[in-house]
């Protein structure tokens, strides 16, 4: 059995904010595709909103540098990379 003392010397607790989109790459993919498919753009229908956004979508898939882009910007910024 391992003594509590020891894990407590081994964890430390970090509070996290309640609110960081900055941590959450999905964020900064989401900000880019409003970017690209909806800003400053008039839909008519919804079905014109969805392939727009569809459209965006398969732009990352077809050329993943834009994900690449943002998950090294993300572990720049957190010393990792």
């Amino acid at each position: 059995m391992v003594c509590p003392c020891f894990l407590a010397q081994r964890l430390s607790v970090e509070p996290l904010p309640a609110f960081s989109p900055e941590y959450n790459p999905i964020e900064k993919l989401w900000r880019n595709t409003k970017k690209e498919a909806t800003h400053l753009k008039y839909f008519e229908t919804f079905e014109e909103l969805r392939a727009s956004v569809l459209g965006v979508f398969r732009t990352y898939l077809d050329d993943a540098t834009q994900v690449i882009r943002v998950m090294k910007k993300l572990r720049t910024n957190a010393g990792v990379a």
